[in-house]
């Protein structure tokens, strides 16, 4: 069965929707933002990739406003890729349409709520109870839809969405489902969130806050933190030509699985993560030769980033794919990473483009990858991977094909 993408949506820093996202990646556009957040030495500022809160105010998601802002990210853009996809217009059997979210943190405004008015001795809301739990995404977004199928939410960490996206494609394969909307979503821009990452060595540092972020450089010492949400609509390619429908690209190719690397979950080696994408590769029927384009995780980290490479490099072929990171632009919005990448992974097929890897300015000599620098690639494109690591040595890969 050849798995379909019918619909995309996606929302991040200073991009509403995927050409947007595709542009800012393609044009090197980065908006961070600073913050001042308190910790043990005083406070001190760190830029961000958010978004402005003015971006969701619409009226059509007002019965969200309760809800964490994980749910009202959510709601933006898997609204976006569910009209895209034109099933709203189809008479669809909503008992057999799915929603699969992966997020990393879930809805942690709320929880941070709820502590706050537990240490203030503050009566806490009813409301609380429902909103803070992290079926609240998928649930609130089942009925946004009015999907009556499978809706639940998983965490793999950073690899997530793409986590939720393969799990998608299995039900869509397997029959029990005609459609299923797969994607993540992010926002962990509070206070006790970066203090953590802080603490573990993961945020990065520039005298200019938009070179912060800097995958694969020389210099890279961490990582930008984001938020964000990214949505596709799967279906069976059979499907959509029963409804007429002409489909984005197809999945050809997907895999998950977990190294056996302790809590951070790094294995230098990369095997693990080596034996994901061939994997995927086998599934596709594809070789690493067919592969037009590798859209990487690329966090910045000195660990990530080189763990990424030696994976790459044991795939025969693979390290002379063109390659590029989109987290410059995003930030590393975790959990939801997987799902807006997949998206540019799309619109490079669509469009016939590669970007660039933005503030890629020194390669580092360890880095054996052939790292797409200065400016996009113009290319026709066929095949392009996607891949996805995490804490607890979790990691993805999904291989996104034109439809011939």
């Amino acid at each position: 069965m050849t798995i379909s993408v019918t619909g995309i949506g996606s929302i991040s820093s200073n991009c509403k929707t995927p050409n947007e996202l595709l542009d800012a990646a393609v044009s090197s556009s980065i908006v961070t933002n600073p913050i001042r957040i308190n910790t043990f030495n005083g406070k001190i500022e760190i830029p961000v990739c958010s978004i402005d809160d003015n971006e969701l105010t619409d009226k059509k998601f007002t019965s969200f406003r309760k809800l964490d802002r994980t749910a009202r990210l959510a709601a933006y853009a898997a609204h976006n890729a569910w009209i895209d996809s034109g099933l709203d217009k189809y008479d669809i059997d909503m008992n057999k349409v799915a929603v699969i979210i992966g997020t990393s943190r879930g809805p942690v405004g709320k929880w941070e709520e709820t502590y706050n008015r537990q240490c203030a001795k503050i009566k806490q809301l009813p409301s609380l109870a429902a909103s803070g739990t992290i079926a609240s995404i998928s649930g609130s977004i089942s009925q946004l839809i009015n999907a009556s199928g499978p809706s639940f939410t998983i965490s793999s960490t950073c690899s997530s969405s793409a986590s939720a996206i393969a799990l998608g494609a299995s039900m869509v394969e397997s029959g029990n489902c005609d459609a299923v909307l797969v994607g993540g979503v992010e926002s962990v821009i509070n206070e006790s969130v970066i203090n953590v990452m802080r603490s573990a060595g993961l945020i990065g540092k520039d005298s200019i806050p938009d070179r912060t972020c800097k995958p694969f450089d020389t210099n890279r010492n961490g990582l930008v933190v984001g938020e964000g949400a990214g949505f596709l609509v799967l279906e069976s390619l059979a499907h959509a030509n029963k409804r007429n429908f002409n489909p984005l690209v197809r999945i050809a190719g997907w895999n998950t699985g977990l190294s056996q690397a302790g809590k951070v979950g790094v294995q230098l080696s990369g095997e693990s993560f080596a034996n994901c994408i061939k994997k995927s590769l086998s599934m596709s029927d594809l070789k690493s030769t067919d592969i037009d384009y590798i859209n990487a995780h690329g966090t910045g980290t000195k660990l990530n980033d080189l763990c990424e490479s030696n994976a790459i490099n044991l795939v025969d072929g693979l390290s002379n794919v063109p390659l590029s990171s989109l987290k410059p632009i995003t930030g590393h919005c975790l959990g939801a990473s997987p799902a807006l990448e997949a998206i540019l992974s799309i619109k490079s097929i669509t469009n016939s483009i590669a970007p660039h890897t933005t503030n890629l300015l020194e390669q580092d000599p360890k880095i054996n990858l052939n790292l797409i620098k200065g400016t996009a690639l113009e290319k026709s494109i066929n095949n392009v991977l996607s891949t996805s690591l995490g804490f607890w040595g979790n990691h993805a890969s999904i291989i996104f094909s034109k439809i011939k």
